[in-house]
């Protein structure tokens, strides 16, 4: 899959190499604004990829060792490798075989009294029925995956809107790029400082000592 750039991208790209701010700068703050006004979320934090925000996420909920997820049983690895970077177990639960996606139904057979939160991927861009599962299980802590949600809508709002943590990629294959790149649009305002500062403080211990789990911040080039 080849992305579709032109003109207008080229300009952009070049107004950024013109101006010598290539790292966490002026565009990504702007785009952080725009793409979370978009999809109705209060904040957005822009990140390296939608790995890194899916971690991120797990951090911000304090999900650790001796806390289960649940994830859907078909999903990129991302989704249950995140579980383990902050020592968490994933569990694996059924999906509906029409969507591909998690059901209320399914969360709730795959829970146990170690379950913290749930990871709900929109998978291939088609909206999952989070209200549903929130309604259902309303103990859970719920991450959205919307890696390849941008631009998908569900009951006439957009995927995504209202969200308390949600996690979306940029990378080349998705309906819209920066070429890599991902964000994490949080709807509490303490939360997304928090997030803020946390991908921020990440960043600055890996430009001197590289972590396992790669670099945290977006740059004004991905």
């Amino acid at each position: 899959m080849r992305p579709w750039f032109g003109k207008a991208e080229e300009a952009a790209v070049a107004e950024v190499i013109a101006s010598g701010w290539v790292a966490q700068g002026p565009r990504v703050a702007e785009f952080e604004r725009a793409f979370a006004s978009r999809i109705g979320a209060g904040h957005g934090v822009a990140v390296s990829s939608c790995t890194t925000a899916l971690h991120l996420a797990l951090v911000l909920a304090e999900i650790g060792p001796g806390d289960e997820v649940i994830v859907p049983s078909l999903s990129f690895i991302a989704t249950a490798n995140v579980v383990t970077y902050v020592g968490a177990e994933p569990v694996f639960a059924d999906i509906d075989p029409a969507t591909g996606n998690l059901t209320a139904k399914t969360v709730g057979a795959a829970l146990t009294p170690r379950t913290r939160a749930v990871i709900v991927v929109h998978q291939g861009g088609v909206p999952a029925d989070v209200a549903e599962i929130r309604a259902a299980h309303p103990g859970l802590i719920v991450i959205e995956d919307a890696a390849c949600a941008a631009g998908s809508v569900y009951r006439d709002r957009p995927v995504g809107a209202g969200a308390e943590l949600a996690a979306w990629s940029f990378h080349p294959r998705k309906l819209l790029t920066t070429g890599e790149g991902g964000m994490l649009t949080l709807t509490d305002a303490d939360l997304a400082a928090r997030a803020e500062a946390a991908a921020r403080a990440r960043h600055e211990r890996q430009r001197r000592r590289p972590a396992r789990h790669g670099q945290h911040r977006a740059g004004e080039l991905p």
